[in-house]
């Protein structure tokens, strides 16, 4: 039983994970442009409000998530 000994091999080579990096954050700023236009009319207000709401509904279901998890 090879509990604790260590995998010398790597699921992901280093050369792949630096082709991977510009493309993944070419996308999370495609995102983020997207985002910024659909909001630019929005005042503070409905930000907050959305953000508030956001934040309601992520962590009533996390809270949901984790209380069946318990029970079962």
């Amino acid at each position: 039983m090879r509990l604790f000994k260590k995998n010398k091999q790597s699921l992901i080579g280093e050369g792949a994970l630096t082709k991977l990096s510009p493309v993944i954050d070419q996308k999370q700023k495609r995102v983020a442009e997207y985002l910024g236009r659909q909001t630019a009319y929005w005042n503070r207000s409905a930000k907050i409000t959305a953000l508030a709401i956001f934040c309601l509904l992520f962590g009533g279901a996390c809270i949901l998530l984790l209380i069946h998890a318990i029970i079962h």
